[in-house]
């Protein structure tokens, strides 16, 4: 195939035309289930026994960034060369640096000769002696046309036209559709590490996702490094590595590991876990006793091959593969494998409310309810699982809002009258089929990993945790940087509704008169919340710059009750007109969402006549929500897929 047909194809898929960071853009990844299978509307690939990489060719540069992060692209200098050739001025791709053996399988061991190189000499070195690939599964952007949302099976058709074919160091990862059975008993027996399910319509969304499905043909993990033993008979360095995982905050020791190694990285290993060298065991549950045991700090993550995990905890027949330098140790838990059945099953159907009276929670599904009679509002009886089957009525009008989104919780375990947390970070329990997204945090610097709710299951879950409002980002996870919508929050704190009221439709005012469209909610407290869609065209500083000259613009017209002034101290009794919620990491209450009041009052979208002074927010409730909208479609909607002119609505106001 030409370029002029990979241009072609890319225009006809009509993406939109903007650029993906791949630096800052998480990896969506696969969830571990039990059993091959096979079906419709899947598609097929070899699971490759390599380092995972996201590819960046902008113009001359390359970039290969690891799975968290890692800038890696000083180590492959054949693979940035090959990527700077090809017949495009941009693309993010995404892939695996693979080193195959003599029969043509990628090798995780062989790899390791190049892995954990770093001097432009030892990389010159290593290159002829190991050579690498990278075979690329997806693409994320061609030449300016952003690609997530297009489906799979049309993204791998752009990338099969735009990988040379041959046996170059770039490689194209092939597929079969529907026999997946079949597929993963012929790598079984190629003694391949196993497969990749994939939803052939699925998007490019970032964290763990059930539209990627693993299968392993071998049993295999990390496991962090926490000691080692002498060595015995004729082996120098070390005997055996010990090994664990983590369970929530603890490391668990699991099992020691002797086979699997040879002089080469015997000592290579041995020379990491020197400066690394501690008196006590860093094991908090499990540490092995007598002597003979050596301890370092967990900061060294290896890959392990065995047969089965033993009843007690431990690894039965286990043998090393090679050092991970792209895996942090906290990520190192024991993996459970999801049955098939449930993760490869189509959504289940979504449920509309009754019209009046309890809703009862479904007999099956994969989520089990618990205490759903547990009272979580006293005043009112209504209990948790009250909670659980709103949420689930109202899912397909709030999961189109909170698909993909970094989401923060707001969890009630024992009711609104009892303790409540926000919760940011993903507990460890959490299990695997829920999403999750890795974002890097600066203040104070770490990665959090977010929830995200793409499915009416996970919904559930988050509420049988007890989670009751929940907050989420302006943007997508596939597109962090650019929010979808720039929010003016109205906070009366003290000041009559009515003046809320009335901020409200001046802020409409001034959007209609530049020609930006506006959309209305209740914040589910005493507040209106204003936004404008902006199709994700934008960076959070010119939504937040935006925002910040449409309120001024607002309080100059309503001086009298109105104020951008943030300390309360200095807001008088006024509207504060809240600009300062548009930014990374900075979240409202999202559309639909319970919140933790008397009443359950709910943050309900609203058309712009429903706002005048007789508008009375508490009558939207966990009761009365599910029923408004079986009657009318929600008006907020639009604000998902619009978007304005930003310097033409600027030059607009400048006149």
């Amino acid at each position: 195939m030409t370029t002029d047909a990979l241009r072609e194809r890319l225009e006809s898929l009509g993406a939109p035309r903007r650029h993906v960071d791949a630096a800052s853009q998480p990896v969506m990844l696969a969830t571990l289930v039990d059993q091959p299978f096979s079906g419709r509307g899947w598609l097929f690939e070899i699971k490759y026994d390599g380092v995972r990489i996201l590819a960046e060719r902008a113009g001359k540069r390359v970039r290969l960034s690891g799975r968290s992060g890692q800038d890696f692209t000083a180590r492959y200098p054949e693979i940035v060369e090959a990527l700077a050739a090809l017949p495009v001025e941009r693309a993010v791709l995404d892939g695996e640096v693979v080193a195959f053996d003599e029969h043509g399988r990628s090798s995780f061991q062989r790899l390791q000769g190049r892995m954990g190189l770093s001097h432009a000499g030892d990389v010159a070195a290593g290159r002829r002696q190991v050579p690498v690939s990278a075979v690329f599964f997806d693409c994320l952007e061609i030449d300016g046309h952003d690609l997530r949302d297009v489906p799979l099976s049309e993204r791998k058709q752009l990338l099969e036209l735009l990988i040379p074919r041959g046996t170059g160091v770039l490689g194209y990862s092939a597929h079969v559709e529907e026999r997946g059975e079949e597929f993963f008993h012929a790598c079984d027996a190629r003694h391949l590490e196993g497969i990749i399910a994939k939803k052939a319509d699925g998007p490019y969304r970032s964290g763990r996702t059930r539209d990627w499905l693993k299968i392993k043909c071998q049993r295999r993990q990390e496991f962090v490094i926490g000691g080692y033993t002498d060595p015995q008979g004729a082996r120098a360095y070390f005997g055996a590595l010990h090994l664990g995982v983590y369970d929530g905050d603890k490391l668990v020791y699991v099992s020691k590991v002797g086979t699997g190694f040879d002089a080469t990285s015997l000592k290579r290993i041995r020379d990491r876990l020197k400066p690394l060298a501690r008196e006590q065991s860093p094991f908090d549950v499990g540490t092995p006793t007598g002597r003979g045991h050596h301890w370092v700090e967990p900061k060294l993550v290896a890959e392990v091959r065995f047969t089965e995990w033993t009843d007690d905890g431990g690894l039965r027949h286990p043998a090393f593969l090679g050092l991970r330098d792209d895996k942090r140790p906290r990520d190192c838990k024991r993996e459970t494998a999801m049955p098939t059945a449930q993760a490869a099953k189509p959504t289940a159907p979504k449920t509309k409310s009754p019209a009046s009276g309890r809703v009862k929670l479904p007999a099956s599904g994969r989520v089990k309810i618990t205490r759903p009679e547990k009272i979580f509002w006293p005043e009112d009886g209504f209990t948790k699982g009250d909670l659980v089957a709103y949420y689930e009525a109202i899912a397909p009008l709030m999961l189109p809002y909170l698909e993909d989104r970094p989401l923060v919780l707001v969890r009630y375990p024992d009711g609104i009258a009892g303790k409540s947390f926000f919760q940011k970070d993903t507990p460890d329990f959490v299990p695997d089929w829920v999403r999750t997204v890795r974002i890097r945090s600066t203040t104070p610097p770490r990665d959090i990993d977010y929830v995200v709710a793409d499915d009416v299951e996970t919904l559930r879950y988050l509420a049988n945790l007890g989670t009751i409002p929940i907050h989420l980002w302006a943007s997508r996870a596939g597109s962090l940087e650019r929010p979808d919508w720039a929010v003016l929050d109205l906070d009366p704190k003290g000041a009559p509704f009515t003046h809320v009221v009335r901020m409200a439709q001046t802020l409409r005012a001034i959007l209609d008169e530049v020609g930006v469209p506006s959309y209305v909610k209740t914040s589910g407290k005493t507040g209106l919340h204003v936004l404008v869609a902006l199709g994700a065209r934008y960076s959070y500083d010119e939504a937040r710059g935006f925002a910040e000259i449409i309120a001024t613009m607002a309080v100059g017209r309503e001086p009298k009750i109105a104020t951008v002034a943030r300390p309360l101290r200095e807001r008088g009794g006024k509207v504060y007109v809240d600009f300062g919620q548009n930014g990374p990491g900075r979240t409202i209450v999202a559309p639909f969402s319970v919140r933790p009041l008397p009443g359950a009052p709910v943050a309900c979208p609203l058309t712009w006549d429903e706002v005048t002074p007789k508008l009375d927010s508490n009558r939207f409730t966990m009761k009365t929500v599910p029923r408004r909208f079986a009657e009318m479609k929600d008006p907020m909607a639009p604000v998902l897929g619009a978007e304005f002119d930003l310097e033409k609505a600027l030059r607009r106001i400048s006149k």
